[in-house]
């Protein structure tokens, strides 16, 4: 997957868009009859992350000063069914991008309640052992990937978080941060050749390993952790009704092609929506 750093956007968008969240939702107060919380201030949410916060694989995407057309963001990001006041959700983010922008909208997360981040997928390149393992998954290429991924760069993973989690606590320093998991890409079935259901296996394997990672270093780091493993059980590639985007046919054009192994609108409804509103999140 591509990597698109955040320190590349310019101030001038950081300042737009802090100051639009600003106007458009932080100072706003809840409706309600209740004398104990009629003074309660509303949550204050900010999403951050790579392309799994970006709704990417979700339909057309969007264009705003927050959102430029890189980070590939889709009405359908959950940050946006979740009422997030700014997504800062990017395709490509790593650990290190997501820190960079936290620091770029410290004035907007210095009012932030909540903050979510789905992001560890980028920083051990499960984009790779994707591509190599889904199309030969008994070939060193994807041999050296699932090595690259799992035995390299998964150890390196902990220390990644814990510095990104530092800069988002100095921050944020007002907020609940939550981080989240990824889904399993595959749906084990009758669908599903010999070689498709060895690669997803392999694949449904490291997306268990990097959630179990993401986990830990929530737990160490006295965060929040929300998996959203048991939502898309049964909704994988393979499935009846997948909620995972499919990679393309190499052999027919496809109009985005980036949006494979990513959740569809339904997969961020009935997937990451649902897991976050089960945790009361925000």
């Amino acid at each position: 997957m591509n990597n698109v750093p955040f320190r590349r956007w310019s101030g001038r968008l950081a300042a737009a868009a802090a100051a639009m969240a600003l106007a458009a939702g932080f100072t706003a107060a809840p409706a309600t009859a209740n004398p104990v919380t009629a003074n309660a201030p509303a949550p204050v949410y900010i999403a951050l992350g790579d392309s799994y916060a970006a709704g990417t694989g979700g339909g057309d995407y969007l264009v705003s000063p927050a959102a430029p057309q890189q980070c590939l963001q889709t009405a359908a990001a959950y940050p946006v069914l979740r009422g997030a006041a700014l997504n800062l959700g990017c395709f490509g983010a790593k650990t290190t991008d997501v820190a960079a922008a936290a620091g770029q909208f410290e004035p907007a997360l210095k009012t932030a309640t909540v903050v979510t981040v789905t992001v560890g997928g980028n920083d051990v390149d499960t984009g790779q052992v994707a591509v190599a393992c889904t199309l030969a998954p008994s070939s060193p290429e994807c041999s050296a990937a699932l090595y690259n991924t799992l035995v390299v760069k998964l150890r390196e993973l902990p220390g990644k978080i814990k510095a990104m989690l530092t800069t988002i606590k100095n921050k944020a320093p007002n907020a609940r941060i939550v981080l989240t998991g990824y889904p399993r890409l595959f749906t084990i079935s009758a669908a599903l050749t010999t070689q498709q259901v060895q690669a997803a296996k392999t694949m449904n394997s490291a997306a268990d390993l990097l959630n179990a990672t993401i986990a830990y270093s929530a737990l160490v780091n006295r965060v929040r952790y929300v998996s959203v493993t048991e939502r898309f059980t049964g909704h994988g590639i393979g499935s009846g009704d997948p909620w995972i985007v499919a990679p393309c046919n190499p052999l027919a054009p496809c109009a985005r092609p980036l949006d494979a192994f990513h959740p569809t609108a339904a997969g961020y409804s009935g997937g990451y929506d649902a897991a976050l509103e089960a945790a009361r999140v925000p």
